[in-house]
């Protein structure tokens, strides 16, 4: 129990604070194995802060380095996406082109559509007056004259009809190739 006693006394007066340099020294002269373990401690304390300043360093320049590379690639970055932007611009005008050009031909396609609209009512109106003439005497010259005519409608009628038939499936092309321009 003394011997207890006497330990927390020094405790006490020592405190719990690391040993101070003077304790080292003595520790040091007494036990010359523990001076080994100590300057071996040293030493490997200073290869540690080397080791370890040799890195920050490396850290830093690989830092730099990346930094670097990063600033490239972003000023590489900013210039391809302008030339891609370029080349969108470029993909979307064509394709606003091709639009036009399909609403150009849906506006004369539904102008041939009621000039033929109007020419086949004509049409059905004269071949009409022609098989069901009750009561209306034609002569020949007459009625060759209203054949004349629905020939003549006849030849009118076809060619418009080709033509908003071929009108049809080139909008029908232009829509397809819009598809690809996407």
């Amino acid at each position: 129990m003394k011997f207890n006693l006497f330990i927390f006394t020094l405790l006490l007066v020592t405190g719990c604070a690391p040993y101070g340099p003077e304790e080292l020294d003595r520790l040091i002269k007494e036990d010359p194995q523990f001076r080994q373990m100590i300057q071996f401690r040293d030493i490997i304390h200073a290869e540690a802060r080397l080791i370890k300043d040799d890195l920050l360093g490396r850290k830093k320049a690989m830092d730099a380095q990346i930094e670097k590379l990063r600033s490239e690639y972003d000023g590489y970055a900013k210039a391809q996406n302008v030339k891609i932007e370029k080349f969108e611009m470029t993909i979307a005008a064509n394709r606003n082109a091709l639009k036009r050009e399909m609403d150009t031909a849906s506006a004369a396609i539904a102008a041939k559509e009621k000039e033929l609209e109007g020419y086949q009512k004509t049409l059905a109106d004269v071949q009409h007056v022609l098989k069901e003439s009750k009561g209306i005497t034609l002569s020949v010259q007459e009625r060759q004259k209203w054949e004349e005519r629905v020939l003549m409608l006849s030849e009118k009628i076809r060619p418009l009809s080709e033509e908003i038939q071929n009108l049809k499936i080139q909008n029908k092309l232009r829509k397809r190739k819009i598809s690809f321009l996407k």
